[in-house]
C-alpha cells in the first residue's frame, strides 16, 4: 500500500517535462537565434547601397506619371 507522499510524487511525475522531447526543440532554437545572428552581423557590417541621387523631374511612382 503507498503512503500519501508516494502517490502526490507520482501525480506530480506526469508534469515533469520529458528530457527526450525537449532536445529537438532547444536544437531548434538554437539554430534560428543563430540564424538570426549571423543575419543581425552581416546586417550590420555589410556596406550599405548607395541610394541614387534624387533629380527633379523623377517620380516616386509609375501611376503619377500617366495620364
Amino acid at each position: 500500500m503507498k503512503c500519501g507522499i508516494e502517490m502526490n510524487a507520482a501525480f506530480y511525475r506526469g508534469y515533469l517535462i520529458d528530457d527526450r522531447r525537449v532536445t529537438p526543440h532547444m536544437a531548434a532554437l538554437a539554430t534560428i537565434v543563430a540564424l538570426w545572428f549571423l543575419v543581425y552581423l552581416i546586417g550590420c557590417f555589410a556596406p550599405l547601397a548607395k541610394q541614387p541621387a534624387p533629380t527633379a523631374g523623377t517620380q516616386w511612382s509609375a501611376l503619377a506619371t500617366r495620364r
